[in-house]
């Protein structure tokens, strides 16, 4: 039995607690880090890949997991020490060990249980792959209760501990009493932080000085506790003084790149039991141009920024790709290659990024921002997310489920599975109310609609099937190696879920978009409605996901809306151009509309002269073409249409000198992939195909109104085929600099290329 070690140390919170807690944190760390161990991604099986990141990087991991363990150590210890006040002040000094850890294990099982009703997802893993046999009590949680009844439970707690307090601080007013309240802030305000390495630090101070306190005036306590109370609204205080620097200037209103990823257009105003799932998006289009027939280039998310963003084609940047070498990814923001956000800096524009896990392209290339919130992507923050992800009890201080928490690993920004919007609004709110109606752009990406698919509460029963239940209640797991077909019940669920998440976009985007108007900021801004690409979701046999094939309709059809300042939009204009539009229009039409010069020949066309016609008048032709082949086997059609290589586990390299990024560096490799990608060039009513295989190149032609699942193949007898094959090989060697070699397109090396970056 432990007992109180020594006259000197703080009553308040003796070592006896210190020793209690560290033991309850060991026990459990090692215990989930035992049983709860995963090493997939969103269904992938990583196992092979962290095995080789552990062997060569064993150093790095041993840290990451000490900072997992330290957040979990200063957790626990945080709440023992709240729980241990109660007791001292009820004249219990000397509770038993147990009863103290089952306190603590109630308040974290609570928080648990709010957790896992607002973001089911974050434990899918846990509940379906791991620990099946737990799932119905994971059903019954998010069935029959609300994430508020464990919140006021919580807070019922808190009370209790600060009514505790408030009332021996009213009877007494002695230095204990005091220097709680003190101990109180100092930890809420650790917490709202994320600054555990100060907390633990401060624990420390707490034990080394023990009584200590005792000598403090109680003058000096009230005004300590003034500056406790002054640091809790320094950020709101900086943000009013700081906006203060900036205003507003003529002809350059801020601009606002509001974006979802994989957000299909035929989504937009689609109702489902007679309810738009985008009643917010409805709205604004209405004050808007809309552009109908929008395709983004390429269908996976770094190549397709990269293009929307310089307004080049990824076959001339290079960045082809979401593991770009650094070679590759140097050329983005390059003078080669610059981006809209420095085109616009010439300006005096500031530019700001914000967005979750498929924002993380955004820290990885120089795309012109001045400040990116948005999570990064690297083997090391993979580590720290598969390590914490073992911790349940701590994953709701981790998520922000207790008490606005959330800040203390900002590696957990990047889980796949956190869709909630909340955090992103937060930091949109913010930037907007310090920086006003001065010249800036912010590009908000929402990653919700991102298989796996992942709304939070409520959203996430806005339209699935409440008496489904099976591994697909909550989110779609993704393996690229499973060939085999959902049931019926189960695409149900998985379309049902892609629609959730879209409403719940949808509500981020309300929400934004009302805070402007509140600002009074709407009418004058640029708002710009866009996604990288769109979604299969077993439309025919295009199976699910993005970037393997460009059949149908479904991933490179996405939304395109731009709202102008109301002094320059007039009402006599046709909101609507149902002409065939590009990605890599943005930049020509966004530096159209300020009258600055493009500084070379550019793909795209600026939009803004046709936007009264409706269409165009000449017969145009926009390119696309596939992303990396994440995966080498499988019975889909398109694998069977591949030029094979190596899976992605294969292919990649961790790179330390690119702060542990994950590239693919070798140039054959790189050359391989770029050679084998499926190509289309499309108009407003067909699109071709272009399939190379080992047997020769395969061409396919359809007729998208007629046939927008492209099941019939209209290639060679149709007469559209000759010529959208010549204006497919005239596009890819125009901006590629590529050659022939009899049917097939040899793309051009990187290595070939002399320019200066």
């Amino acid at each position: 039995m432990m007992t109180l070690m020594g006259p000197n140390q703080v009553p308040l919170f003796p070592i006896r607690v210190f020793k209690i807690s560290l033991s309850y944190s060991v026990f459990f760390y090692l215990f989930f880090l035992i049983f709860n161990t995963s090493f997939t991604i969103m269904g992938v099986d990583v196992g092979d890949f962290l095995k080789q990141y552990l062997g060569a990087f064993f150093g790095v991991y041993l840290s990451t997991t000490f900072k997992v363990f330290a957040v979990s150590f200063y957790l626990h210890t945080s709440i023992f020490s709240l729980v241990y006040l109660v007791f001292y002040f009820w004249k219990q000094l000397n509770p038993k060990w147990y009863v103290l850890a089952g306190i603590v294990f109630c308040i974290e099982c609570l928080a648990l249980f709010q957790s896992m009703v607002k973001f089911p997802q974050i434990y899918g893993e846990f509940f379906f792959f791991r620990y099946p046999g737990f799932a119905p009590f994971l059903y019954f949680l998010t069935d029959f209760v609300s994430p508020v009844l464990p919140s006021v439970c919580l807070v019922v707690i808190v009370g209790i501990l600060l009514g505790t307090l408030v009332w021996q601080t009213y009877l007494h007013k002695n230095k204990e009493s005091f220097f709680a309240i003190l101990h109180v802030l100092v930890l809420g305000l650790i917490h709202i932080h994320g600054l555990y390495p100060v907390g633990i630090v401060y624990f420390i101070l707490v034990l080394w000085q023990g009584k200590r306190y005792q000598n403090i005036h109680l003058r000096t306590y009230g005004l300590l506790l003034v500056l406790l109370l002054f640091l809790y609204l320094i950020p709101s205080v900086w943000s009013q003084i700081s906006s203060l620097r900036y205003s507003s200037t003529r002809g350059k209103p801020p601009i606002f790149i509001l974006s979802a990823d994989s957000l299909r257009y035929d989504k937009i105003g689609n109702m489902v039991n007679g309810k738009t799932m985008t009643p917010n998006i409805d709205l604004f289009r209405k004050d808007a141009f809309q552009f109908h027939d929008h395709h983004t280039t390429i269908p996976r998310t770094f190549p397709s920024w990269a293009d929307t963003l310089t307004g080049k084609y990824a076959m001339e940047h290079k960045v082809r790709d979401m593991f770009p070498s650094p070679e590759e990814k140097q050329r983005i923001g390059s003078s080669s290659f610059p981006t809209l956000q420095q085109f616009l800096k010439k300006l005096g524009y500031d530019h700001f990024a914000i967005g979750s896990f498929a924002a993380d392209i955004f820290p990885r290339a120089n795309f012109g921002f001045d400040a990116v919130f948005a999570p990064n992507f690297n083997a090391r923050i993979m580590t720290v997310q598969r390590t914490a992800e073992t911790q349940i009890l701590v994953l709701p201080f981790l998520v922000g489920s207790w008490f606005s928490g959330g800040m203390y690993l900002e590696e957990m920004d990047g889980l796949s599975t956190w869709g909630d919007g909340e955090r992103l609004l937060k930091r949109f709110e913010s930037l907007v109310k310090e920086r006003k109606n001065s010249p800036y752009s912010i590009t908000y990406f929402s990653s919700v609609i991102h298989f796996p698919y992942t709304p939070a509460y409520p959203h996430y029963k806005q339209f699935t099937d409440p008496n489904y239940y099976g591994k697909y209640k909550y989110l779609k797991f993704v393996d690229p190696t499973d060939a085999n077909l959902p049931n019926a019940e189960e695409i149900s669920q998985i379309r049902s879920l892609f629609d959730s998440a879209i409403y719940a976009f949808d509500q981020e985007f309300g929400e934004m978009v009302g805070y402007l108007k509140e600002k009074e900021l709407y009418d004058e801004a640029i708002i710009i409605l866009t996604a990288d690409h769109g979604e299969a979701l077993y439309e025919d046999v295009h199976g699910q996901g993005h970037g393997e094939h460009l059949r149908g309709e479904a991933v490179t059809h996405v939304p395109f809306m731009i709202k102008f300042p109301k002094s320059y939009q007039t009402s006599s204009l046709d909101q609507n151009f149902y002409g065939i539009t590009s990605s890599v229009d943005l930049v020509p039409t966004l530096l159209d509309y300020f009258e600055i010069p493009l500084p070379s020949e550019y793909p795209g066309k600026s939009l803004l002269a046709v936007m009264n016609e409706g269409d165009w008048k000449e017969d145009r032709f926009v390119y696309s073409e596939t992303g990396i082949w994440f995966s080498d086997v499988g019975d889909h059609f398109f694998q069977k249409q591949r030029i094979p290589y190596p899976n992605i586990l294969s292919l990649h390299q961790v790179v330390p000198e690119e702060d542990y990024q994950i590239m693919i560096t070798d140039p054959i490799y790189r050359e391989t992939i770029a050679f084998s990608k499926h190509r289309s060039i499309q108009n407003s009513k067909y699109k071709l195909i272009y399939i190379p295989t080992r047997e020769g190149v395969k061409f396919e032609l359809y007729d998208r109104i007629k046939d927008p699942y492209n099941k019939n193949n209209l290639y060679p007898n149709h007469p559209m085929a000759s010529k959208m094959r010549e204006a497919l090989y005239q596009t890819v060697v125009r901006w590629e600099n590529a050659s022939l070699a009899g049917e097939y397109l040899i793309p051009s090396s990187l290595s070939d290329i002399n320019e200066n970056l």
